[in-house]
C-alpha cells in the first residue's frame, strides 16, 4: 500500500451506476478532492489494496460482492481498516442502517442525497481520520522514546528504578489521556451526528438546513480544537516543539493581542486594558515571539472566559534579567486549594456544579509548557469572587 502523506484528501466512490459515479465525482472534485472510482466490490478492494484513502463512499446493492461484504473485508484487514466508510443506499429501513454500522461503517446517507449534507459529512470524517492519525504518530513517537530511555536506564540498578517509576507514571498519564480524550470528543461528535441526522428530515426549510450545517461545523471545530490541544501538549512533553529565537518586538505583539481580543471583551461588556512602562527600545528582546504570543493568548482567553463583569488587564515590565508579564481579571477567582492544580492537564479551577464551563482544561498546561521551554516560570495569585492574576517570566537574552 502507498503511504504517501498527501495534503489532498483521497476519496474512493464505489457504485455500479455510472450516473451516480459521475454526479458524485463531479461534486467532490469541485471540492478539490482526489477521487477514484470502482463499479463493483472486487475492483474496490483492488483500489484499496494499492492506494491509501481517507474516505470510501460505498454503495450497498451491487452485483457480486455487495457493500456490506466489502466493508467487512476492509475492517478485518490490519492495513486497510483505518479508512472511514460512509454507506450510500436507497434503502432507509432500520435493519439495513443497523447492519451498516455493525459491519464497520461510520455513517449512512440515503439516496437521493443532499449535496451539502454529503460534503459536510465527508469533511467531518476526513478531518477526524487525519486528526486521529496525527495522535497515533505522536503516540508512536512517545512510545519509541520511552523504550529508548528505558533501555538506557537499565544499565544500573539506580537507573532501573528511575525507569520503572517513569514507566508507571507514563502508563497512568496515558490512561488518563485516552479516557479524557474519549470523553471530550464524544460530546461534539454526538452533536455532529445528531444534527446530521436531523438533516434527513424531508420538510426542512433552507434556513433550518443552514442552521444545522452551522451547528455541525461548530461541533467539528470544537472537536478539532480539543484534538489540536492534545497534540500540542503531547509535542511539548515529547520535546518535539522547536524554538525560533530572534529579535522580537513585544510592544507590537501586545498591541496586536489587545486589538484581537477587544471584540470578545465588548461582546461581554468587559473592559480591556494594556499596560506597560517599558520603552519601545527596551521592548525589543531575543525570544520566540510566537510562543510568547501563544502564552498570552491562552491567559487572555482564560480571563475572558471566567469573567462576567469588570475588566481584564495585561502587560509586562523589566525585572532584572527577566521580562515579567501579567494577565489580571475580575472574574470568579480560584480557590486556594485549586491554585496549584490549574496547571495540570484536564483540570479546571471551577469543578463545582454551580457553573459549568466547556473545555478540556489543557490551555494552562500548554502555557506552562511553553513558559518553561523558554526558560521562565509561571505562577498565579487569586481570591474567590474577586479575580485572578497570572504571572510569567521569560529571560532577556543578550542581543
Amino acid at each position: 500500500m502507498e503511504n504517501v502523506d498527501s495534503p489532498v484528501p483521497s476519496i474512493l466512490i464505489v457504485d455500479d451506476n455510472p450516473k451516480n459515479l459521475q454526479v458524485l465525482g463531479k461534486l467532490l472534485q469541485e471540492e478539490k478532492y482526489d477521487v477514484e472510482f470502482a463499479v463493483d466490490g472486487e475492483s474496490a478492494l483492488g483500489w484499496i489494496n494499492n492506494k491509501e484513502f481517507d474516505l470510501i463512499l460505498l454503495d450497498i446493492n451491487m452485483p457480486g460482492m455487495n457493500g456490506f461484504e466489502v466493508c467487512r473485508i476492509v475492517r478485518t484487514d490490519p492495513i486497510m481498516n483505518k479508512v472511514s466508510i460512509i454507506f450510500l443506499s436507497a434503502e432507509s429501513e432500520r435493519e439495513s442502517i443497523l447492519k451498516g454500522f455493525e459491519v464497520g461503517g461510520q455513517d449512512y446517507i440515503t439516496k437521493p442525497f443532499d449535496n451539502r449534507e454529503l460534503i459536510v459529512r465527508a469533511k467531518t470524517h476526513i478531518t477526524l481520520k487525519r486528526s486521529l492519525e496525527k495522535l497515533e504518530k505522536v503516540n508512536a513517537y512517545l512510545e519509541k522514546k520511552v523504550k529508548e530511555r528505558t533501555s538506557e536506564l537499565e544499565k544500573t540498578n539506580v537507573e532501573l528504578n528511575i525507569a520503572k517509576n517513569k514507566a508507571e507514571e507514563s502508563d497512568r498519564l496515558k490512561s488518563a489521556f485516552l479516557a479524557t480524550m474519549s470523553h471530550e470528543i464524544r460530546t461534539p461528535m454526538n452533536g455532529i451526528l445528531g444534527f446530521a441526522e436531523l438533516l434527513r428530515e424531508p420538510d426542512l426549510t433552507g434556513d433550518e438546513q443552514e442552521k444545522y450545517v452551522k451547528l455541525i461545523e461548530k461541533s467539528g471545530n470544537r472537536m478539532l480544537n480539543i484534538i489540536n490541544d492534545i497534540v500540542d501538549l503531547s509535542k511539548i512533553e515529547a520535546g518535539m516543539v522547536p524554538l525560533n529565537i530572534r529579535e522580537s518586538k513585544i510592544n507590537e505583539s501586545c498591541e496586536y493581542l489587545c486589538a484581537f481580543f477587544k471584540p470578545d471583551m465588548e461582546k461581554k461588556g468587559l473592559q480591556l486594558h494594556y499596560a506597560t512602562l517599558v520603552s519601545p527600545n527596551d521592548s525589543v528582546i531575543k525570544t520566540d515571539p510566537e510562543k510568547v504570543g501563544s502564552i498570552l493568548s491562552i491567559l487572555l482567553k482564560n480571563a475572558i472566559k471566567y469573567t462576567d463583569k469588570g475588566s481584564v488587564e495585561f502587560g509586562y515590565r523589566i525585572k532584572g534579567d527577566y521580562m515579567e508579564f501579567f494577565v489580571k481579571d475580575t472574574g470568579i477567582g480560584i480557590p486556594k486549594s485549586r491554585q496549584e492544580a490549574v496547571f495540570e492537564r484536564f483540570i479546571q479551577a471551577d469543578i463545582s456544579n454551580v457553573k459549568a464551563y466547556q473545555g478540556a482544561g489543557l490551555g494552562l498546561t500548554i502555557a506552562k509548557g511553553y513558559v518553561e521551554l523558554l526558560g521562565g516560570k509561571i505562577s498565579v495569585e487569586s481570591e474567590e469572587r474577586k479575580g485572578t492574576t497570572f504571572y510569567f517570566t521569560i529571560p532577556i537574552l543578550p542581543r
